[in-house]
């Protein structure tokens, strides 16, 4: 709920990227990859954000946390470079 009215404001939209970021990268985060990759697209974010094609990369390959799955970001380093 704090994220769908968040999104609303457009000036919030880096820092709710962030917030996915954070919560990928968090020990203790646990996103839902389909959820959050639809929330994902319908921020307005520069596209040259830095980690977007990435953080798109690991969800997209179902991946809800670095910890659980410690290959998956560097694996989105090198395909996203």
């Amino acid at each position: 709920m704090t994220y769908r009215t968040a999104m609303r404001l457009s000036a919030l939209h880096s820092a709710l990227f962030r917030s996915l970021l954070a919560s990928f990268h968090d020990v203790y985060g646990d996103l839902e990859p389909t959820a959050a990759l639809t929330f994902l697209a319908q921020l307005d974010l520069p596209t040259n954000t830095q980690h977007l094609a990435e953080l798109r990369h690991v969800l997209a390959a179902g991946h809800k946390n670095h910890y659980r799955s410690p290959g998956a970001w560097d694996d989105a380093l090198r395909s996203c470079s």
